[in-house]
């Protein structure tokens, strides 16, 4: 009976999935560009778009360009290999510039990230031709492109200067822009999730990209108040110096130019994607119904297509929603002898430790029993996937999955999901809590953490630190835990969107599990050697415990390393070590040099917490 129901399930999902969006509720110092006129009161920024009509434009081999970029936003399969124009990940925010070296004690861990007059943690502060004040957020030398805008507070005028134009290319009210109420940046492209504001969208440049407010005061969310404090972050990449000649700067001629495709794309964020199972040359591999124990595993080995193959979906069926039994139930895949996916399942699927129903881009659990991955899995030979239960008991599966040919060549890469198992942990002194460690050329996709909180009071204040290729000062550092994942205010409502959700909340408090989730689709970190990613732990009450784990998503060229757990042992052993800080102790974004010394990060949390 429970076999039958796993096949009525799979068929049931096996069509189109929707994606739906529940709303809740330093940089480099540099010459400025001439400043503009003081700004009219209500700037229109780019008028609004037409209708999209007429065909898409075709860009050109390796353009980097809105049009180019825009497709980037909904492709998988791009994932699955390094990119033709490589590219570092770049973010600044509104992070507490207190915190300058690991080892300076309490101040690594200073949690003040927001920007006040006395506090200004962002690349400048500059007054304008009128007397008034101009807030520089980020001042990146180019090559380069935006890719994402959050904030926790959207006020004043945002403007972005391209290539050191004095008239903005872009011009709007910040709180609209990032509410989706700007064209064409409608939702799901611009949305506020859990009372947190987001921007998904390429702004590329060829020189330098400016962008600035011209107040920090808004309401504040909880009283209605004027409050003076602004929280951001803002996302890019930097391309090598040569690729600038590919690149076609963002204007609103590239806007309208992109026009039919941006609405293709916020059809499919919003709508899902059309079934894999449709593509030309797919083929179904089916998973057969098996009761798995442990003494008896699920394995499914799926030889290549000449040249090689990629598995495009991923589908798992079952009756099963004990969240012990979906812990203790593990999902490992090998591809050409290399263990490279082995993680309990349901954490697999971007949530836990309980069945928590949300569709994203590339995840999906369905409330009728059917579990979907869609990041594509590239192989050279053989893919063999595994199902083995790791306590007594026993779970019934089934699946299937979509397997489409694709040549394994130099740039293919191997996708990988590890889990840091559950660590109980005091919340003092502060600390940096290890989530993976990972060596080899790839990038990271995605991050799923799960937190079981028993105090009554706010646990999200820790800030991500992603270290990349043995850097000193973490290029990725962020402003709290409910910012990088897209929320804002220790908000517990649900959500979920195409890059990232909030599956399982508390309820009525701050006491109790959650569960959420990012994919970098538009954002990966690439790393060419290694990368890190720590998270502080940093909670409001003193004398107390959290536990927390966490599933980790990245691709990499064959033969990477890691020091994820292992259903039988572990990766490759302790992490390594962050590099030791400058000897002369200045924070590593203030030091010449490499481009990626600068970032900047803090939380938004309820006043009642702090």
């Amino acid at each position: 009976m429970r076999g039958r129901n796993i096949a009525i399930g799979l068929l049931a999902a096996g069509g189109f999935i929707a994606i739906v969006r529940l709303t809740g509720g330093p940089g480099t110092e540099m010459s400025s560009p001439p400043l503009p006129p003081a700004p009219s009161p209500a700037p229109s920024g780019p008028p609004p778009q037409a209708e999209p009509t007429g065909p898409e434009a075709t860009p050109a081999p390796d353009e980097i360009s809105v049009r180019a970029l825009l497709d980037e936003m909904i492709d998988l399969a791009r994932l699955a290999r390094l990119p033709a124009a490589r590219f570092t990940a770049g973010q600044v925010a509104s992070t507490d510039r207190r915190s300058s070296r690991p080892d300076d004690g309490a101040s690594w861990f200073a949690n003040d990230d927001f920007v006040t007059e006395t506090q200004p943690n962002l690349v400048r502060v500059e007054t304008r031709t009128d007397g008034g004040k101009r807030y520089v957020l980020l001042d990146e030398s180019g090559p380069g492109a935006i890719v994402r805008i959050w904030s926790a507070t959207p006020t004043g005028t945002l403007r972005i200067h391209i290539d050191d134009d004095p008239t903005p290319a872009l011009e709007a009210p910040m709180a609209a822009l990032l509410r989706g109420e700007v064209a064409p940046f409608a939702a799901p492209l611009a949305h506020v999730v859990a009372r947190g504001h987001n921007l998904y969208f390429p702004f590329p440049f060829a020189r330098r990209c400016l962008v600035t407010v011209d107040d920090i005061v808004s309401p504040d969310p909880f009283t209605g108040r004027p409050i003076a404090k602004l929280y951001y972050q803002i996302r890019y990449r930097r391309y090598a110096a040569g690729q600038a000649r590919r690149v076609r700067p963002y204007s609103a001629a590239e806007l309208a130019r992109a026009a039919p495709t941006i609405r293709r794309i916020a059809a499919v964020l919003r709508d899902g994607p059309a079934a894999p199972a449709s593509l030309p040359r797919a083929r179904a591999v089916a998973i057969p119904p098996t009761t798995v124990a442990p003494d008896h595993v699920s394995v499914t080995t799926i030889p290549a297509p000449p040249g090689g193959g990629e598995l495009a979906e991923l589908r798992i069926a079952t009756d099963e929603r004990a969240p012990e039994a979906l812990r203790a139930t593990w999902l490992s895949i090998a591809f050409d002898g290399e263990t490279t996916v082995d993680a309990p399942l349901i954490d697999f699927f971007g949530t836990g430790p309980r069945w928590n129903t949300y569709t994203s881009l590339p995840m999906t659990v369905a409330g009728d029993g059917v579990l979907v991955c869609r990041f594509r899995m590239p192989f050279a030979k053989r893919a063999v996937v595994t199902i083995a239960r790791t306590a007594p008991g026993t779970i019934d599966i089934g699946g299937r999955i979509v397997l489409l040919p694709a040549r394994f060549e130099k740039d293919s890469l191997l996708f990988h999901a590890g889990r840091r198992d559950r660590e109980v942990l005091p919340t003092r002194p502060f600390r940096d809590w290890h989530v993976a460690g990972i060596q080899g050329q790839g990038h990271l996709v995605g991050t799923v953490l799960d937190v079981d909180n028993t105090s009554g009071s706010w646990w999200g204040e820790g800030d991500e630190k992603i270290y990349v290729d043995g850097e000193v000062f973490p290029s990725l550092f962020g402003t709290g835990t409910e910012d990088y994942f897209g929320y804002a205010w220790s908000s517990t409502e649900r959500f979920e969107h195409a890059y990232h959700a909030q599956t399982a909340t508390a309820a009525g408090s701050f006491s109790g599990v959650y569960s959420m989730n990012r994919f970098h689709v538009l954002d990966p970190i690439p790393f060419a050697r290694a990368l890190r990613f720590d998270l502080e732990i940093w909670h409001w009450t003193d004398n107390t415990s959290i536990a927390l784990d966490a599933t980790v998503y990245w691709y990499a060229r064959p033969g990477a390393r890691d020091d994820l757990r292992r259903r039988e042992g572990h990766g490759w052993g302790p992490p390594p070590s962050p590099p030791e800080p400058s000897r002369d102790g200045t924070r590593r974004a203030e030091l010449a040099g490499s481009p990626r010394d600068h970032s900047a990060t803090g939380s938004a949390s309820r006043p009642a917490a702090r």
